[in-house]
Formats: structure tokens, sequence, C-alpha cells
């Protein structure tokens, strides 16, 4: 009889921490799915033709005596958020700065219209392992984020 009576409440006592763990897991899909619709709500993706900077990329010599390279991009001046991509198949992860949607994008000051000019840094060893037309497969995305 003792041994019948432990038994249920194990059995019980899984049925809660099952039902318990259902529901943290339900909820959990729920709040991620709202967030997403939330944040869906305020993003607009800015669709235009990418612009690339004439010249297309320079270099900056930096503090530590090395060439630091940029790839340039005109974007719509209300863009506020930068998703820097590469073509298919390129690698990108190749330094200690990771792969290309870490990299660095910067706004400069210097507007054309209803453009400002921004850059990506491009890390040096990205720059050596694909060679001459290294910023043709580098792109950029600009977004809009409504607040």
């Amino acid at each position: 009889m003792r041994s019948n009576k432990c038994m249920k409440t194990l059995v019980i006592t899984l049925i809660l921490i099952t039902c318990l763990y259902l529901l943290t897991i339900t909820s959990s899909k729920t709040s991620k799915a709202a967030n997403y619709a939330s944040v869906n709500k305020e993003l607009t993706t800015c669709t235009f033709t990418e612009k690339r900077g004439d010249p297309s990329y320079d270099y900056v010599i930096g503090s530590d005596y090395l060439p630091h390279f940029r790839v340039f991009f005109w974007v719509p001046k209300d863009a506020n958020k930068y998703i820097p991509y590469a073509d298919k198949g390129v690698k990108t992860d190749v330094s200690e700065h990771g792969s290309v949607e870490k990299w660095s994008v910067i706004e400069a000051t210097k507007t054309n219209g209803d453009y400002k000019l921004v850059y990506i840094y491009v890390p040096k060893t990205f720059v050596i392992l694909q060679g001459k037309g290294f910023q043709n497969k580098i792109h950029l995305e600009a977004l809009i984020i409504n607040r």
C-alpha cells in the first residue's frame, strides 16, 4: 500500500513538472511571436538600388600604422540600421573581426541630395584573401526603423 502511494505521488509530480514545462515553452513561443510582430511593425525595409561610392573603396592608415580598408555606399538619409553582407559562397569569417554581419558600418558626414555616405570597414585578411575586386563582394542593406 505504501509503495502504491509513493508511485502515485511520483506520477503526479512528473505530470506537474511536464505541465509546467509545456506551459513555459508555449508562453515563450507566444512571447517571441509577439515581440517579432511588434519589431516587424517598427521596421520598414528601405528598398533601393545599391549605390556605391566613387571611389568604391579606399583605405586609411590607423594608429597601428596599418591600412584599414573602407567600402563606400550611398544610402537614403532616413536609413538608421545597416546590415552588411557578402555574395553567396564568399567566406567572410577570416579574422578576429568575425563574419561580415559583425563588421563596422560608419556614417560619414557627407551627403548628396536624399542620400548619405556610409562605409564598411573590411578586415585586411578579407582584402588579401579576396584580392582585386574584393569591394564588389561586399554589399549593404539599409533599413529605416520607425520609432
